[in-house]
């Protein structure tokens, strides 16, 4: 591995498990000192994952890794120690936005709308889910009346909704396609909430792929040196382009 000079990791189910208070939702404490060490070291590790920011940045600054981070599936590029952002991806497309919210909820979808700063939910849906996520974002979300008219007013990065399960994310997949529109799926997973499945809805062409693509050129560094590492299928959606790469315990 000596030819290393970059990681792009997922973090839930790679570096956050499902034990609350050892593993989640920090790190262990082992893995937080080995990141550090390897970024003192000069290798970039660039975390890649479906969570907002804010909802990472105590583990950013605990491990000290002073680069740019892939979030909101490729929504958001950002250095939060830095405070530094160099992609954000707004879903310009407000119809087709609002298109996919209302079909959502007029099924009772459990869904959320992101912008850089926050997460937010309609107030009819406040239910066991949203405790559930408030632990895995590490704050509660913003709460409004409408849905629909709060994505109007702000710049949405990433709509999730949420599926009950993997039978009840065929629903959920195919009320998407039923919006007809040209934003981008993706799907995430958090094992300490399984079997909840998480749909990661961002602007057309919008992936964690492209996301990391664009950082890979920003810090000049080819991706047979790096390696990338995931716990599910999706995560190849990245992993796939390093040289490197270990997903579901094989390398």
């Amino acid at each position: 591995m000596s030819e290393v000079k970059g990681l792009i990791l997922d973090i839930d189910g790679v570096l956050v498990g499902e034990k609350i208070g050892y593993n989640s939702p920090e790190p262990h404490q082992e893995v937080m000192n080995k990141l550090k060490s390897i970024r003192e070291a000069g290798i970039p590790i660039i975390l890649c994952t479906a969570k907002p920011h804010f909802a990472i940045t105590s583990l950013i600054e605990g491990a000290r890794l002073d680069n740019l981070h892939i979030t909101d599936g490729g929504g958001v590029a950002i250095n939060p120690i830095d405070d530094v952002i160099v992609e954000k991806h707004i879903i310009q497309a407000k119809d087709e936005m609002q298109r996919v919210i209302n079909i959502y909820l007029d099924n009772n979808v459990y869904t959320e709308i992101y912008t850089v700063e926050d997460y937010i939910i309609q107030n009819s849906q406040v239910c066991d889910i949203t405790d559930k996520h408030t632990h895995v974002i590490q704050r509660p979300p913003k709460i409004v009346e409408s849905l629909v008219k709060e994505s109007l007013e702000t710049e949405v990065t990433k709509i999730m909704p949420v599926a009950l399960n993997e039978e009840d994310k065929k629903r959920v997949e195919k009320l998407f396609q039923e919006a007809n529109t040209d934003l981008t799926l993706n799907w995430g997973v958090h094992p300490v909430i399984l079997p909840l499945q998480f749909g990661i809805i961002t602007a057309k062409g919008i992936s964690k792929k492209q996301s990391a693509i664009n950082i890979a050129e920003k810090l000049d560094i080819s991706f047979d040196n790096i390696l990338g590492v995931g716990d599910s299928t999706s995560d190849w959606n990245f992993m796939g382009l390093c040289k490197y790469a270990r997903g579901n315990g094989k390398w």
